[in-house]
């Protein structure tokens, strides 16, 4: 009976070992793929990102980590999860400033500016907190009751003052550039929050209300 030399059980050992390491990298490598409702709302609302500010790539992105979007059977839904992505990134920006206003003692201009976006900031929280209720909850009223779907929007317009105010408060302090990108991030979050809700208000049935755009 022939026997196994010891080197070709070692090389068969090796190879086993690159197979299952390559399978195993390939696998890590894979990235989601975006479902059908996030590429076509990202598509629609991206389309002129000058006008809105932020891109396609920004938009999928911040829905598709959400398992919320994959499941989602309207825009609506979506629209939820940008907020709550804006929540999050509020959140940790409120954080942020907190340590800066620990670290700028000696900078009198420094702390007032940061004491008000401090203010601005916690608020954006807790209207995002409303926001989100309110675009949850939401029902096509009947009669008097209830919002009206452009309350939603609205809703989320409030945010942009106070990301504006801070911006406005710090501009000439010494700790203006740490926030740059908060700025930035914030107002990219508010535009595809307020895209998406739009594309819910005027997007025809199953994905939306199929409502037209009040004239001024």
């Amino acid at each position: 009976m022939k026997t196994v030399q010891p080197i070709s059980l070692a090389f068969s050992g090796i190879v086993i070992i690159l197979l299952c390491t390559t399978i195993t990298a390939q696998a890590a490598d894979t990235k989601p793929v975006a479902s059908g409702i996030i590429l076509e709302a990202c598509k629609n609302v991206s389309s002129d990102s000058f006008k809105v500010r932020f891109t396609h790539d920004f938009c999928v992105s911040t829905l598709q980590p959400d398992n919320r979007s994959a499941d989602a059977k309207d825009y609506r839904i979506l629209a939820l999860v940008a907020v709550d992505a804006m929540k999050s990134q509020a959140t940790a920006v409120t954080a942020k400033v907190e340590k800066l206003i620990q670290g700028a003692t000696k900078d009198k201009i420094a702390t007032r500016a940061l004491g008000f976006c401090r203010v601005d900031y916690s608020g954006m929280v807790s209207t995002l907190e409303i926001c989100h209720d309110i675009i949850q909850s939401f029902e096509i009223r009947k009669g008097n009751e209830g919002p009206t779907p452009f309350l939603l929007i609205g809703c989320i317009e409030k945010t942009t003052k106070a990301i504006n105010d801070c911006a406005d408060k710090t501009e000439f302090a010494s700790i203006s550039v740490g926030l740059m990108k908060e700025y930035e991030d914030l107002s990219m979050f508010a535009n595809l929050s307020s895209s998406l809700l739009l594309l819910f208000i005027t997007s025809p049935p199953p994905r939306g209300l199929g409502l037209d755009i009040p004239s001024d």
